[in-house]
């Protein structure tokens, strides 16, 4: 028990020093360091289940109306743990890593008070639901491994202010280049395969790995075909692993295709046969040259899987489907506390031995893949005997004013003597 809370001691101390580098005031902060302690211990993102993890020496009812407030009042909550994640990580990535942003969706069928409530398009069911849109950006470190959440935004279509989803991709990537001294790797899956997009990324030269869909034509050896129709007629001269750990090869191809709107500009184009499937179609604007380059990139888009493993995270394994909030600044403010909280396990998955004892694995002799899960469940199980978690910090106790010199002789039983 006392290494346990010397242990406990010390992450609060970890996350406080990060809340104290956010630019806002000190109640936010400490509205910040409370939540995402809460969203940690109690594996959530319900208020309900905010409030009672934290454990304070009152009514429950009042510590949920005081986060419910605070959490609709302050929408600057979302940009401050927006900024301090992108400071924070933005830091640690390199040329070598991959950026994947995707757009995603939160499914709020059935929930019809919500605020700005839209249509969206699930991506386990592919039905059209009512909900919100998502923008995540998740980098990788193919060398170690390692996974970083960049940024989450829940949007919505409904806002005064939304103009397109090819609008939020594009300014969501300036966003997070703005905080990066490198140039990484954005990989985006086929529905980045569009004229707008390459449009802006060929004028404004940015490095970009894009899954070819099949609905345009490309410019290819005097000729104009389709994906599809380019790898079955390229030569797959090269052979190498989709992944570091794939023990099968396959064969790939390499050459150079261009886009009717800027025929000027060469692209480079990897097609990959693999099992009876579909070719792979993968198109960046990086030079490839070689088997070497190829292979990097076929191992750069299984990759940006990480980002896929991200969603999946965040609404299993901090319950983001089954939040009740109805107003949208509070939903915006519990998704990125949620991605501030991925963040602070991030920073630490690699040296993070006593949470992942206290998580039991069931396989510990394997390596994690996505340590998020083990490292999530190690924290729950830590911080379960706390007596308290936050509330000792902020309002410390009065300290007791000195007793009455009548108070001292009435508990002696002495008579007070007659100073005259």
């Amino acid at each position: 028990m006392p290494n346990d809370a010397r242990e406990r001691t010390k992450w609060k101390a970890r996350l406080t020093d990060w809340i104290d580098q956010c630019r806002v005031s000190r109640p936010v902060r400490k509205l910040m360091a409370e939540a995402t302690l809460g969203v940690l211990s109690s594996g959530s993102l319900q208020l309900s289940d905010i409030a009672r993890s934290l454990k304070e020496p009152m009514g429950l009812h009042h510590t949920l109306k005081r986060l419910s407030r605070m959490l609709s009042r302050h929408s600057e909550v979302a940009w401050a743990a927006e900024d301090l994640l992108l400071r924070k990580l933005g830091a640690q990535v390199t040329d070598e890593m991959v950026l994947a942003i995707d757009p995603g969706d939160l499914n709020r069928d059935g929930a019809e008070k919500s605020e700005r409530l839209c249509r969206v398009r699930d991506g386990s069911s592919g039905e059209i639901v009512n909900g919100y849109p998502l923008m995540s950006v998740v980098a990788r470190d193919i060398r170690q491994g390692h996974t970083f959440p960049l940024l989450t935004r829940l949007l919505s279509t409904a806002g005064p202010s939304y103009k397109s989803e090819n609008h939020d991709i594009l300014y969501t990537m300036e966003t997070v280049q703005r905080y990066l001294s490198a140039r990484p790797l954005w990989v985006i899956d086929r529905g980045g395969d569009r004229g707008v997009l390459w449009k802006t990324w060929i004028e404004d030269e940015w490095d970009v790995l894009v899954r070819a869909d099949n609905k345009r034509f490309w410019l290819w050896r005097d000729g104009e075909k389709t994906a599809q129709q380019i790898a079955r007629d390229l030569p797959l001269k090269h052979q190498g692993k989709l992944t570091r750990r794939s023990q099968e090869s396959v064969r790939f191809g390499i050459t150079q295709v261009s886009l009717r709107a800027h025929p000027e500009k060469q692209l480079a184009m990897v097609v990959v046969r693999h099992g009876k499937q579909q070719p792979l179609v993968l198109v960046t604007t990086r030079p490839v040259r070689g088997r070497r380059q190829g292979e990097r990139l076929m191992q750069a888009y299984l990759d940006r899987w990480a980002c896929e493993e991200g969603y999946r995270f965040s609404k299993q394994g901090f319950s983001l489907e089954k939040v009740q909030v109805r107003k949208f600044a509070s939903l915006q403010n519990l998704v990125a506390l949620a991605t501030l909280a991925w963040g602070l396990l991030a920073c630490h998955q690699s040296n993070s031995p006593i949470l992942l004892k206290k998580a039991k694995r069931q396989k510990p002799h394997k390596p994690l893949v996505f340590p998020f899960y083990s490292l999530l469940q190690g924290w729950q199980r830590l911080f379960a005997r706390a007596g308290s978690l936050f509330y000792d910090w902020w309002r410390r106790p009065k300290s007791k004013s000195p007793p009455l010199i009548e108070d001292l002789f009435a508990h002696t039983g002495t008579l007070i003597p007659n100073s005259g």
